[in-house]
């Protein structure tokens, strides 16, 4: 959560009212919540705040992390069996099923 925070904050400037409420909306339709792992991370994706997202989602056991960053996470395409997805390409999953 701090990591999207510091993105949609930082970088597409959300007011404090608006991440509040993204904040809000994750929680609530959160089916789980997993700690992040107590070990530092694997570098895999050449930033070290993507390679804790990357290590949470393998703790959570996810099938698809969903991401818009093209130049950490995307390239990686899938780590652990894992797939790495942006979230066009989640839409268009979900609209086919």
């Amino acid at each position: 959560m701090d990591e999207l925070k510091r993105v949609l904050t930082g970088k597409l400037r959300f007011d404090p009212e608006h991440w509040r409420q993204v904040e809000e909306l994750l929680t609530d339709i959160a089916t789980a919540t997993t700690p992040p792992p107590k070990a530092a991370p694997e570098a895999i994706t050449g930033d070290p705040d993507d390679d804790l997202i990357l290590a949470c989602a393998i703790e959570a056991r996810v099938d698809v992390l969903v991401s818009g960053d093209r130049q950490h996470l995307l390239p990686v395409g899938t780590h652990q069996g894992i797939r790495i997805i942006t979230p066009q390409a989640l839409l268009a999953e979900l609209r086919s099923t």
